[in-house]
C-alpha cells in the first residue's frame, strides 16, 4: 500500500479489504466444524473439573480455524493483487511480522495439545521469541553492544506492548464469546481509524481477523461447541498488538512535547475492556499475595454473573462497554493531545465506576443468598498457564 494512495486507488484497496473479510468469514464458518471434529479425534480437548466449570469436554481447535481462515483470505487477496500492476500491497515488507505470528500460533498450539504439562515459563519464553523475531535484527544490534538508549527504550516498549496485549486478550478468554466479540469490536474500530490514516495494509489485516472471528463466533456463543484455546487467543492478541501499533504514528517522535505518548491513547481506549480487566485482576492478585498468572474468578465477567446476570447477559454487557470505549478511541484519534488525555482519564473513571457498581451488585446478591459463594464460574485461561475455563 502506497504511503499516500491516490483517491482513485482507495476504492480498489477497500474492495480488497472487503474481499478478505468475506473469504475469511466464509472459510471460518466452513472450517470450524471440521476443526471441532479433528480436535475430538486427536484428543485436543478441554475437560471440565477442578477450576474448570464448563459442563462437557470441549474441543480446543477454534484458533486453528481462525488461523486457517485468515490465511486463506490473505492468499486470495495476494493472488488477486498479483494480477494488478497498479496495486502493491507490500506484504513482502512484513515477512518478519508473519514469522512472529507463526511463532505465537505454534506456541499456543503446543500449549493446547499438552495443556496439562506446559507451564507458564515456556509460554512466556515463546511469546518473547515471537517479539524478537518480529523486531529482528534490532535485538541483534542491541545485544551486541550497538544501538542508542532511545533504541533500547523502543525495543523494551515493543516487548512490553506485545506481551501485555497478547496476555490481556488471553485473560479475557474466560467466557463464551467474550474475547472473540471484544476482538471483533477492536479490529472493526481500527478499520475505521486506519482507513482514515492511510494504513490500509493494517486495515486489510484487521478485516481478515474480523471475518475469521465472526465466522467462528456462532460455534462459541451463546453455547460453546469449541474454544479458541491459547492458539487463538495468542494469535489474535499478537495481531491486535501489531494493528494497534499502526495507530500510534509519532510515538517517541523527536521534538514531541510528550514524546508522542498521546499517540498510543486511541489504541489503548479501543482495547480498553481487556486491558483494564487484566490490569484489575493482576493488581488484586499482587495485593492479595497470589501468583499473578494463575487464573481465578475475579474478572468483571465473573462478577457480573455473581451479581445476578446470566453468562450471556454478562458477555453482551461487556461487549457494549467495549463498543463505547472503541467509540471514544476513534474520537480520540481525531483529537489534539490534551483532549486525548482527558478522554483517557474520563474512560478510566467510567471503568472504575462500572467496577464499583458490579462489585456492589455482587455483594448484594451474595448477601441475599446467605453469604455463600456458589459462583465458581468460568476461570480465565491464565495469561501464561493455559488454564481453560469457558462454559
Amino acid at each position: 500500500l502506497r504511503a499516500a494512495p491516490a483517491p482513485d486507488d482507495v476504492p480498489d484497496l477497500l474492495t480488497f479489504a472487503l474481499k478478505g473479510f468475506s473469504v475469511a468469514f466464509v472459510a471460518s464458518l466452513l472450517l470450524t466444524p471440521l476443526c471441532i471434529r479433528a480436535a475430538g479425534l486427536l484428543g485436543v480437548v478441554d475437560k471440565p473439573g477442578g477450576r474448570k466449570q464448563h459442563g462437557r469436554v470441549t474441543p480446543l481447535f477454534g484458533g486453528v480455524a481462525v488461523f486457517l481462515a485468515c490465511g486463506i483470505g490473505l492468499a486470495v487477496i495476494l493472488q488477486q493483487a498479483g494480477q494488478r500492476t497498479d496495486i502493491d500491497l507490500r506484504f513482502g515488507d512484513i515477512s518478519q511480522v508473519l514469522w512472529g505470528a507463526l511463532v505465537l500460533f505454534v506456541i499456543g498450539l503446543v500449549d493446547d495439545i499438552f495443556k496439562d504439562s506446559l507451564g507458564f515459563l515456556p509460554k512466556l519464553v515463546g511469546q518473547v521469541i515471537g517479539v524478537v523475531v518480529l523486531t529482528w535484527p534490532q535485538p541483534k544490534i542491541l545485544f551486541s553492544g550497538g544501538g542508542t538508549g532511545l533504541q533500547w527504550v523502543y525495543f523494551v516498549f515493543l516487548l512490553l506492548w506485545y506481551l501485555t496485549i497478547v496476555n490481556s486478550f488471553n485473560f479475557s478468554d474466560n467466557m463464551n464469546g467474550l474475547m472473540g466479540g471484544l476482538a471483533v469490536i477492536a479490529f472493526a474500530a481500527s478499520v475505521i481509524y486506519l482507513g482514515s490514516q492511510e494504513s490500509l495494509r493494517s486495515m486489510i489485516v484487521a478485516s481478515l481477523l474480523v471475518g475469521g472471528l465472526l465466522g467462528f463466533l456462532p460455534y462459541n456463543f451463546p453455547r460453546s461447541r469449541i474454544f479458541l484455546g491459547d492458539t487463538g487467543s495468542m494469535f489474535v492478541g499478537y495481531w491486535m498488538a501489531w494493528v494497534m501499533f499502526s495507530n500510534a504514528r509519532g510515538f517517541l517522535e523527536a521534538g514531541a512535547h510528550d514524546f508522542g505518548i498521546n499517540n498510543l491513547i486511541p489504541a489503548v481506549l479501543i482495547m480498553g475492556v481487556p486491558l483494564y480487566d487484566a490490569a484489575y485482576v493482576v493488581v488484586r492478585r499482587v495485593v492479595e499475595g497470589r501468583t499473578i498468572y494463575l487464573g481465578d474468578d475475579r474478572h468483571l465477567s465473573h462478577r457480573l454473573v455473581r451479581g445476578g446476570f446470566s453468562q450471556v447477559e454478562a458477555v453482551v454487557m461487556l461487549w457494549g462497554l467495549g463498543i463505547v470505549l472503541a467509540g471514544v478511541g476513534i474520537l480520540a484519534a481525531f483529537s489534539v493531545p490534551l483532549y486525548r488525555y482527558l478522554l483517557l482519564g474520563a474512560s478510566f473513571l467510567l471503568l472504575v465506576a462500572v467496577t464499583m457498581v458490579v462489585m456492589a451488585l455482587e455483594r448484594g446478591e451474595v448477601a441475599r443468598e446467605g453469604g455463600g459463594d456458589d459462583a465458581d464460574h468460568d476461570e480465565d485461561r491464565g495469561a501464561l498457564t493455559g488454564a481453560s475455563g469457558q462454559d
